[in-house]
C-alpha cells in the first residue's frame, strides 16, 4: 500500500515542479513584453490584457531564444495564450496575463497545473489497469495518439482563423484601393 502512495506523489511532485516552470516561465515572458527596450518588437496591447508582436522576425529571431529560451510561441499556447484574430498584427491574450499586475502569474501556473491533471487523469485510470508492461505501452500509444489529433484539430482551427483573417485583410486592402483609384479619377 505504501508504494501505491508513492506512485501518486511522484506524479504530484513533477505537477508541482512543471507549474513552477510554468510561472517563471510566464514571469520571463511579462518581464520581456513590460521591457520599454522591446517595445519596437513586443509590447503590449492597446487595453493591457495582450500583447502584440510588431516585428515577428526579430521577435523569432532575438528576443525568444534569448530572454526565454524557446524558439517559437507554442508554449504560450501550452500555457493557454490565444490568438487574437481581430487583430491585423501577431497578437495573444491570456486571463491574468496583464499590464502591471505581475501577481497574477501565479493563477497561470494554477491552471496549467489544473488543465495538465485533467488531461493526465484518463492515462493514470487506463494504467491502473494494465496487468504488464505491453498494455502499459499500448494504453500510452493511444493516449498520445488522441492528444496529437487533439493538437491536429487546433492546428487545423487556428489556420482557418488565419486564412480567414487574411481573407479580411485582403478585402479591405482591395476596397482602400478601389477608394484611392476612384478618388483619383482612375489614376494613380
Amino acid at each position: 500500500m505504501d508504494g501505491d502512495n508513492n506512485n501518486h506523489g511522484a506524479p504530484h511532485r513533477v505537477s508541482i515542479e512543471q507549474k513552477n516552470k510554468c510561472v517563471d516561465f510566464m514571469r520571463k515572458a511579462y518581464a520581456m513584453v513590460d521591457d520599454p527596450s522591446t517595445d519596437s518588437i513586443i509590447s503590449w496591447g492597446y487595453n493591457g490584457d495582450s500583447f502584440i508582436v510588431w516585428h515577428p522576425p526579430e521577435c523569432y529571431r532575438d528576443l525568444l531564444p534569448r530572454l526565454l529560451g524557446v524558439p517559437d510561441f507554442y508554449k504560450f499556447r501550452l500555457y493557454g495564450f490565444k490568438k487574437v484574430f481581430s487583430s491585423v498584427h501577431l497578437e495573444y491574450a491570456r486571463d491574468d496575463f496583464v499590464k502591471g499586475r505581475p501577481e497574477l502569474l501565479e493563477n497561470i501556473g494554477q491552471s496549467f497545473l489544473e488543465e495538465r491533471e485533467k488531461k493526465m487523469k484518463p492515462l493514470r485510470d487506463a494504467m491502473r489497469n494494465c496487468k504488464n508492461m505491453d498494455e502499459e505501452r499500448l494504453v500510452t500509444k493511444e493516449w498520445l495518439a488522441t492528444l496529437e489529433r487533439e493538437r491536429r484539430v487546433q492546428v487545423d482551427k487556428d489556420f482557418l482563423k488565419d486564412a480567414d483573417l487574411l481573407v479580411l485583410r485582403i478585402s479591405k486592402y482591395k476596397e482602400r484601393r478601389a477608394k484611392s483609384f476612384a478618388r483619383f479619377g482612375g489614376f494613380y
